[in-house]
């Protein structure tokens, strides 16, 4: 039996005689639905009325709540920007009453604006007097002994003259207000309490103020508004009826305000407290407070509005009552209650009601039904017979178009479900099969198991040999069956931990089989709340491919470390990736790491010749590699040597270039050698012309020529040629 299916109780209804039902039972509900609207009709407007007025009174105090309570929040916030910017001079008190002057012109329903430091609890603000609603400012701080001075401020906000020095000494950390933002860490309303200056019932908005930095207290701004007067003067304004009532009371049925001249305050002085709503003189606050605690079994069960009926001494009350919350700690109930005799002045309800005319209406109806019956039925029926067939696995199915808009709707939609379901079932039939190529190809062992290691169901069995084969490797059998004691402890450990997670988890581990080495990797991913996928890999190949990896890195290494020539990387900019200790010594460093820092320009701080660097990267471009490539170059010390560099460019798949890599040698005393054997032929070739010239002279006084000419000079009379 399927999941959803439900036992048949009754035989099902043809549908012909399900629509003439429906039309007669129509009729009937018809009839007797007028009848029973007649008879309500009287009661539903007053409720309506009630409901409507509720609602709107409701909306009306939510919204002067809103407006009356936003506002000494803005002024936190102003005045913790400027207390944190020393725009307010709250410790010493020598600037800053302007600004708080202003706010409090421009927000009447505040009675004080201030802040405490704390450093040493001083304070600084400016008051509202209750009696002619002038404004003072009063501080506290060293200079005052931490006694409140008040001063008279003049109509720009500027100190007037000194009006009073209390004598108490006033601590603002002490202070609700103080305690409740320091504590929240963020905007918050204090409780009820008795004010310091004015002795009424206040309730403070108060702000932490946190140095630049976002760290440290470094005081609290806080706005104080006094309950009874502007919030009251508004509940006392509105129609409620003729006797209704409207008051606000908090989640512990303290009364806030109401729409009487109760006072809301028991006791005087040190002694007040604030009146409880069950506590109430009036008596119809004071049983609606007693209803609506009783019902929800105090007032903090109340999480909605809600739209209430209760009796008072057998009289009918409609009530209202909706939270309102300001987002920073406010937590309020606003309660609207209206006695029914307030609305009952000459409602009478017109309960006479005419069905004679029904019963001719009836029998209509019931002809008519079953002409519409039949000539609805018939297409459903065809539709009908086309679904069996198609459960029954006849998919090629297709009923004909009914004249009947929404009957022609699903008969077409049955026609496009039909071709859709035989495209499906094909797509159904492929995707299974690509499913299972997909699984026959992948390599892995895979094993569908529980929370428990229980095997359900294995796939690829003969993939991995040694632990997973035999009998104590199938469905049915667990971890603990076909591994090792550790081995199963880990795997199930894994299980867990993916069920827990919800993540994939990937553990490795080595194992003996047949006394051969072997490593596997296992996967295990998350199938439903108490079933797991294990994926097992034999990654011994792997293994063994990355420890032969490893040991050529490893000779690598040491050929790079001890080779006697100069090996580096460096990059086309200009710096070196990597040096070996041969290279450092060329160069005079005390270690590749000394080389590589100090090197970061390669053309300007070690070639002689900066050209040569030039020449050096074109030929590369140009040919991917250079050969006995020689320059001159600078050591640490600043002496110049002669290297010889073999190198080559790696690029990556793209071409780009990564770096240049090669080997260098010092070539200096080769060049020292070629320069002394160049001078030495130059000498020689001095002294084989010198002799040449020596052996031509010889030659040329030899000869017989010479000998004749010499003859002859000698026999002419030098004073005669002259004369």
């Amino acid at each position: 039996m399927s999941l959803f299916s439900r036992p048949r109780l009754y035989s099902p209804l043809p549908l012909r005689v399900l629509l003439i039902l429906i039309g007669v039972g129509q009729i009937v509900g018809a009839v007797g639905l007028v009848g029973y609207l007649s008879f309500r009709n009287g009661q539903k407007a007053v409720n309506d009325l009630a409901g409507q007025l509720r609602h709107e009174l409701t909306a009306r105090i939510e919204q002067e709540l809103q407006g009356y309570f936003e506002t000494p929040h803005e002024i936190n916030r102003l005045n913790a920007d400027a207390f944190a910017q020393g725009l307010l001079d709250v410790n010493n008190a020598e600037f800053g009453e302007s600004q708080l002057y202003q706010q409090m012109k421009i927000a009447p329903t505040v009675a004080l604006a201030y802040c405490g430091s704390a450093q040493s609890g001083e304070f600084f603000g400016v008051l509202r007097v209750p009696e002619d609603g002038t404004l003072q400012l009063t501080y506290s701080n060293q200079s005052t002994n931490f006694l409140r001075n008040y001063a008279r401020l003049d109509v720009s906000g500027g100190r007037s003259f000194f009006v009073r020095q209390t004598d108490t000494p006033y601590d603002s950390r002490q202070r609700p207000w103080y305690r409740a933002a320091a504590l929240a860490e963020r905007p918050t309303w204090t409780d009820i309490y008795i004010a310091f200056t004015t002795g009424l019932p206040n309730i403070t908005a108060s702000l932490p103020v946190y140095d630049r930095a976002g760290r440290n207290l470094i005081g609290v701004c806080a706005a104080d508004v006094v309950l009874p007067e502007e919030f009251r003067a508004f509940l006392q304004d509105l129609e409620i009826g003729s006797s209704g009532q409207a008051f606000v009371i908090d989640r512990q049925g303290t009364l806030i305000s109401n729409s009487t001249d109760e006072p809301l305050m028991t006791g005087s002085g040190e002694t007040a407290e604030p009146l409880m709503a069950t506590a109430s003189q009036d008596h119809l606050v004071q049983a609606t407070a007693e209803y609506l605690s009783t019902r929800f079994n105090g007032f903090e069960q109340i999480d909605q509005a809600q739209q209430l009926r209760f009796d008072i001494d057998g009289k009918a009350q409609f009530l209202e009552v909706l939270p309102f919350q300001d987002g920073f700690g406010l937590d309020w109930l606003i309660v609207v209650v209206v006695p029914e005799t307030d609305f009952m002045a000459q409602i009478n309800a017109n309960t006479r009601n005419t069905v004679l005319l029904c019963v001719g209406a009836l029998g209509l109806a019931i002809a008519l039904s079953v002409v519409t019956a039949r000539w609805i039925t018939r297409p459903v029926l065809d539709i009908s017979h086309a679904s069996n067939r198609l459960a029954a696995g006849e998919m090629d199915q297709q009923v004909d178009p009914s004249s009947i808009a929404e009957i022609n709707d699903l008969a077409q939609s049955f026609n496009t479900m039909s071709e859709k379901l035989q495209a499906s079932f094909a797509a159904l039939q492929q995707s299974e099969a690509t499913n299972r190529a997909i699984v026959d190809t992948i390599p892995d062992l895979m094993i569908r198991a529980n929370g428990e290691g229980v095997y359900l169901d294995i796939i690829g069995s003969d993939r991995l040999q040694g632990l997973h084969d035999g009998q104590h490797f199938r469905p049915g059998t667990s971890v603990h069956d076909s591994l090792p004691t550790e081995l199963a402890a880990k795997r199930l450990r894994y299980i867990q931990q993916a069920l827990t997670t919800g993540k994939l988890q990937v553990y490795e581990h080595h194992l003996l089989v047949n006394g051969q080495p072997q490593d596997e990797e296992v996967r295990i991913l998350v199938l439903s709340t108490d079933e797991v996928l294990i994926m097992v890999r034999d990654i011994t190949a792997r293994k063994q491919a990355e420890e032969a990896l490893r040991i050529a890195e490893e000779n690598y290494r040491s050929i790079f470390e001890n080779a006697l020539e100069g090996i580096f990387q460096s990059s086309p900019n200009g710096h070196f990736i990597n040096v070996n200790p041969a290279l450092a010594k060329i160069y005079g460093y005390d270690s590749p790491a000394d080389m590589t820092t100090h090197i970061t320009n390669i053309s300007e701080q070690l070639y002689v010749d900066t050209h040569r660097r030039q020449a050096f990267k074109r030929e590369l471009e140009q040919q991917d590699t250079v050969k006995d490539f020689e320059y001159r170059c600078y050591c640490k010390d600043g002496s110049v040597i002669w290297t010889q560099i073999d190198a080559r460019v790696v690029r990556d798949d793209q071409g780009q270039v990564l770096f240049y890599e090669g080997i260098v040698q010092d070539i200096s005393e080769r060049k020292q050698r070629e320069d002394e054997l160049r001078r030495q032929l130059e000498e020689l070739q001095i002294e084989i012309d010198q002799q040449k010239r020596e052996e031509e002279v010889a030659r040329l006084t030899s000869s017989s020529y010479f000998q004749e000419v010499k003859q002859e000079i000698s026999e002419v009379d030098i004073d005669e040629f002259w004369n």
